[in-house]
C-alpha cells in the first residue's frame, strides 16, 4: 500500500499539519516577560502536554527554573546520566557496571573541564550555576517529602538523590552525552587491522588494492548535503599519500580491537563501532520548493529509543532568550527549536577531528614512548571507582603528548593515543550552541558556529525564507604524507601544523536546488574521514529522490517524507533494476522472473498498516533473502573468511536493534561492482572475476527462492516477514539504567526515524512549531507506583506520525495551560 493512501497516516499527518498551521500561535513572539514574577522569583508554566515554559528576568533565574523543571520530570534519569558520564554507576548499581565506569573515566580529563568552567564569563557561568541550583532545590523538596515525591526508581534501586549538583555536573552531562559521544570516534586501528588482514591473505599489492576498493576516501557519486556544484577548499591529495606511513606502521594484535570494542560497548551501551547503527536525519524545503512559498523544516535526531525520552521539551523566556523546543538529556540549550525568527536543528557531526597515534614503547618500560628522538614518560592519573557490595577498583589513565591512551599493544611494542582537535574547547563549543539560540539572522548564527570545535551538523531557516547548513568543527592541518584512514606515527614526524580556517568547513546558504537534506551522508565534496566510506549507496537518497520527483511539494508532502523514509527499505532501490535486467529474458513462468516482477511492483516500503505483525507482501522477504546471498557470492573469493561477516549483514532491523539502520556494508561494494567502470570508486579488483554478473544475480535469486520455499512453502502470499517491534529501553545510551527494568515500552512496528521530530513552518508572518518526543514529557513514577499523566502520552502520536503544537507566545500558552508555579531563587 502506498503511504499516501495509508488512512492512519492520512488522518494523523493532516492533524499534525493542521495543528501547526492553525493551532499554534503564529507570528514572531513579542519580547518575553518574566511571567508576572516579582524580582528574585521565576515562573514555570506547563502546557497541556506538561511542557514547562520558564519565565525569569536574569540568566541565573531562567536556568534555575530549567533545572528545577528537569528534576520534577526526570530526576532518576538525570541522576543516572550524571553517574554514567562521570563513571560512578557502580557505586549504586554494583560490579556489573565497573566496565562502563572505566570506559567513562578514561574518556575525559577532569582538570581540563574544571579549568574551562573557571574561565567562563559571569553570564555564561550563571547558566551552569543556575541550572545546578534549580535542580538541587527540587531534590531538597523531594527529600523533605519522600512519601510523596521520591521517584519509585530510587526506592527500587536502594539509594537516594543528593542535592549536590554543581556546574561541573551540568557541563559533564553535555560533554559525556554530546561531545564525547559524537566527536570521539575513530576507526583508524580497525582500518589498520583490516589492511594487515588483506595483505596477509592476498599479498601486499592486491591487499592494498582491496583495501582502497573497500575503504575509499572519495566517491564522486556520493550524495552530499552541500551540493557538488559548490566548490570548497580541501587539502590537496597526493598519489604517494600514506606510503611511508604504511611501511612504518606495525601489526595490530587482535586482542587490541577486542579490548577497544569491549570498552566502547561498555561506554556506549551498544555494539562495536563497525556495526553500530548511526544517527540523525534532517530535511528542509525552502520557499522555492513548497507550493505555498513557506519554509518547512523537519529534524529527526536519531539517538535511539529509551524510556524516559532521550529529549526534553522546554521553553525559556527572559534574559535575552525566547526559545522553545527539545533538547537531549535536558542540556541547558535547546538543540531543536525556534526563537520565533529563526529555527534550527542538528545531526551527528561527520568531520575528522581526531587522529589515533601509534606510539612506539620502550621495551623495558611500557609506560614510556618515543617522541622527537627521546623516550618520554606517559602522564598518569589514578581513578578510584567505588563499587556497591564489592571492594573499590583502581584505574590508571595514561596520556601522551597527543592525548589520552586508548589501548596498549604490548606484544607489538605499541600503544595508541587519541589526539582530539577539540580538547579544552568543550565548553566553548557548548556556550556557542547556547548563544546561537539568540541569533536573529544567518550572520549572527554563523558567528556562533565559528566557535564550535566539536564536530556537528547545524541547520538553519528564518522567516525571510533563507535556509542554510554548516558543519562546524576544528579541522587539523595534517601532513601531506598522512593517510587519514590509518593511525599516524607518534614519534613526532606526523604532527599537525595548526588548524584550517572556518571557511574550509562545509557550509551553504540557499542552495539552488531549494532544499537541504542529510541522513549522516557526506557533508560536502572532499569532506572525508577515517571511517565514513561515503558512497553512491546512501540512505539520504530516500529523501533526495522524493524531493527531486516533483518541482514543488505541499507542506503535507514534506511532512510525509517522515513516513516514507521511516519504512523505506534502504537497500532495495539500488538493485531492483539490475535484478529485472538480469531476468528479463527468462520465460514468463520462471520463478526467478516472477520474483523480479514482484520486486518491480513493490513500493520499497516495509509497511504493516494493519498491525498484523508481518510486513505486507512477499517483496520485502525476497529482498532480505537475496541480498546476503548475493553479498557472499560476490565477495567470498576475495575477502578472507574472517572479514566476510562484516559485509554479509544487509542492515535490516531485528529484535536487537536499538537505533537507526542504514544500507548493509556489502551493498556499497555490490552496487559499485554492478556499476563496473561507471562506479565512482575505481574497480581495480573485479569481484565478478570476468563472470556474467546477470548469471550471478539469477543464481542468487534461485538460491533465495529455494530457501524461502523450504521455510514458508510454495505459496508466495505466505512469504511474509515478521515485523520488528519498536522498542523503548529503560537504559540510556551508555548502558546505565535510567528507569526500572519493568519500564520497557513498545510500539507494533519499527520506524527508522527520529528519536523525536520537530517541525517548524516559517513564513513572513512568523513561525509555527510542532514536536513529538515519545514516550512522554515526564518519567516520574510516585512511590506508590502511580505514573505521571505525561509518562507515555506521546506514544500513540508518534506511532501515527502526528505531532503536538508548541505554544510560542504567552497568550497561546495561557490558552493551553495546565499549571503555574512561582519559585524564589
Amino acid at each position: 500500500m502506498q503511504s499516501s493512501q495509508n488512512p492512519v497516516f492520512r488522518r494523523l499527518g493532516a492533524l499534525c499539519v493542521a495543528a501547526v498551521l492553525a493551532g499554534c500561535a503564529a507570528g514572531t513572539a513579542p519580547p518575553a516577560d518574566s511571567g508576572g514574577s516579582p524580582a528574585g522569583a521565576l515562573t514555570i508554566k506547563r502546557d497541556s502536554y506538561g511542557v514547562p515554559h520558564v519565565y525569569a528576568n536574569d540568566t541565573r533565574g531562567l536556568f534555575h527554573g530549567f533545572g528545577y523543571a528537569v528534576a520534577e520530570d526526570r530526576l532518576f534519569q538525570m541522576e543516572m546520566a550524571r553517574r554514567a558520564v562521570l563513571g560512578t554507576v557502580s557505586e549504586v548499581m554494583g560490579p556489573d557496571y565497573v566496565a562502563l565506569d572505566k570506559g567513562s573515566r578514561s574518556g575525559f580529563t577532569p582538570a581540563s573541564i574544571r579549568a574551562q568552567l573557571a574561565k567562563l564569563p559571569a553570564d555564561d557561568a550563571a547558566i551552569f550555576a543556575g541550572y545546578a541550583a534549580g535542580f538541587n532545590a527540587r531534590v531538597r523538596e523531594v527529600l523533605a517529602d519522600k512519601s510523596k515525591w521520591m521517584p519509585k526508581q530510587f526506592i527500587d534501586a536502594g539509594f537516594e538523590p543528593k542535592a549536590d549538583w554543581t556546574d561541573y555536573d551540568v557541563a559533564m552531562v553535555w560533554i559525556g552525552t554530546m561531545a564525547n559521544r559524537f566527536s570521539n570516534a575513530s576507526s583508524e586501528i580497525a582500518n589498520l587491522r583490516l589492511l594487515n588482514q588483506l595483505k596477509q591473505a592476498r599479498g601486499d599489492v592486491v591487499g592494498k588494492q582491496l583495501f582502497d576498493q573497500i575503504l575509499w576516501l572519495e566517491d564522486p557519486l556520493a550524495p552530499t548535503t552541500v551540493p557538488r556544484t559548490t566548490k570548497l577548499a580541501a587539502q590537496a591529495d597526493s598519489p604517494t599519500r600514506g606510503e611511508a606511513q604504511m611501511a612504518r606502521l606495525g601489526q595490530v594484535s587482535p586482542e587490541v580491537l577486542v579490548a577497544m570494542n569491549d570498552v566502547d560497548a561498555a561506554r556506549r551501551g551498544v555494539v562495536p563501532t563497525e556495526t553500530r547503527p548511526t544517527a540523525s536525519n534532517l530535511w528542509i524545503a525552502g520557499p522555492s520548493k513548497t507550493t505555498d512559498g513557506s519554509t518547512v523544516f523537519i529534524n529527526g535526531p536519531q539517538f535511539g529509543w529509551v524510556n524516559p525520552s532521550y529529549v526534553f521539551a522546554v521553553g525559556l523566556h527572559g534574559a535575552g532568550f525566547d526559545v522553545t523546543g527539545n533538547t537531549p538529556f535536558a542540556h541547558p540549550v535547546v538543540l531543536f527549536g525556534t526563537n520565533g525568527k529563526i529555527s534550527w536543528g542538528a545531526t551527528a557531526g561527520p568531520q575528522d577531528v581526531n587522529d589515533i597515534y601509534q606510539e612506539k614503547l620502550n621495551p623495558a618500560n611500557p609506560h614510556e614512548y618515543l617522541f622527537n628522538g627521546q623516550m618520554r614518560k606517559m602522564g598518569q592519573r589514578t581513578e578510584v571507582i567505588k563499587v556497591k557490595g564489592a571492594p573499590d577498583v583502581s584505574l590508571d589513565v595514561y596520556s601522551t603528548v597527543h592525548g589520552l591512551v586508548t589501548s596498549f599493544d604490548v606484544p607489538n611494542n605499541a600503544a595508541y593515543s587519541m589526539r582530539r582537535s577539540w580538547d579544552g574547547l568543550e565548553l566553548e563549543s557548548m556556550v556557542a550552541w547556547i548563544r546561537s539560540m539568540q541569533a536573529q539572522n544567518w550572520t549572527d548564527w554563523l558567528a556562533q558556529a565559528r566557535r564550535v570545535a566539536i564536530t556537528i551538523n547545524w541547520y538553519y531557516a528564518d522567516t525571510d525564507g533563507n535556509i542554510g547548513y554548516v558543519s562546524p568543527a576544528r579541522l587539523p592541518i595534517r601532513p601531506a604524507s598522512q593517510d587519514v584512514r590509518l593511525p599516524a606515527i607518534g614519534d613526532g614526524s606526523m604532527e599537525w601544523a595548526g588548524f584550517r580556517p572556518f571557511s574550509d568547513v562545509p557550509q551553504v546558504l540557499n542552495p539552488a536546488q531549494g532544499y537541504i537534506s542529510n541522513w549522516n551522508n557526506q557533508p560536502a565534496p572532499g569532506s572525508t574521514g577515517d571511517g565514513n566510506n561515503y558512497g553512491a549507496v546512501d540512505r539520504v537518497n530516500e529523501f533526495n529522490r522524493r524531493f527531486e520527483a516533483k518541482p514543488r511539494l505541499t507542506p503535507d508532502e514534506v511532512w510525509r517524507l517522515n513516513y516514507d523514509t521511516a519504512f523505506a527499505d534502504t537497500n532495495a532501490r539500488y538493485f531492483i533494476s539490475f535484478i529485472n535486467e538480469a531476468t528479463k529474458d527468462l520465460p514468463p513462468g520462471d520463478p526467478v522472473r516472477q520474483a523480479a516482477q514482484t520486486l518491480a511492483r513493490w513500493n520499497m516500503l516495509d509497511e504493516d498498516t494493519r498491525d498484523t505483525g508481518r510486513y505486507e507482501g512477499a517483496a520485502a522477504t525476497i529482498m532480505r533473502e537475496w541480498l546476503p546471498i548475493m553479498y557472499r557470492k560476490l565477495l567470498q573469493a576475495d575477502l578472507p573468511p574472517a572479514l566476510l561477516p562484516a559485509y554479509s549483514n544487509p542492515g535490516y532491523a531485528n529484535a536487537d536493534t536499538v537505533g537507526s539502520i542504514r544500507p548493509g556494508n556489502g551493498s556499497k561494494l555490490l552496487y559499485n561492482a554492478l556499476l563496473g567502470s561507471r562506479a565512482g570508486v575505481p574497480q581495480t579488483i573485479d569481484f565478478f572475476h570476468g563472470a556474467d554478473k546477470n548469471a550471478m544475480i539469477r543464481s542468487a535469486m534461485s538460491d533465495a527462492l529455494a530457501q524461502l520455499t523450504t521455510r514458508f512453502g510454495a505459496d508466495q502470499s505466505k512469504w511474509l516477514t515478521p515485523v520488528t517491534r519498536h522498542t523503548f529501553l529503560p537504559k540510556n545510551f551508555i548502558g546505565a539504567p535510567q528507569a526500572g527494568p519493568d519500564e520497557t515500552l513498545t510500539l507494533p512496528t519499527y520506524m527508522n526515524r527520529g528519536t523525536q521530530n520537530h517541525k517548524a513552518v516559517l513564513t513572513k508572518q512568523g513561525v509555527t512549531l510542532c514536536t513529538v518526543a515519545p514516550p512522554g514529557q515526564s518519567g516520574f513514577i510516585a512511590p506508590d507506583g502511580r505514573k505521571s499523566g505525561h509518562y507515555a502520552d506521546q506514544m500513540q502520536l508518534y506511532k501515527d506520525f502526528g505531532c503536538k503544537p508548541e505554544w510560542l507566545t504567552p497568550a497561546a500558552l495561557d490558552a493551553n495551560l495546565e499549571s503555574t508555579k512561582v519559585l524564589k531563587y
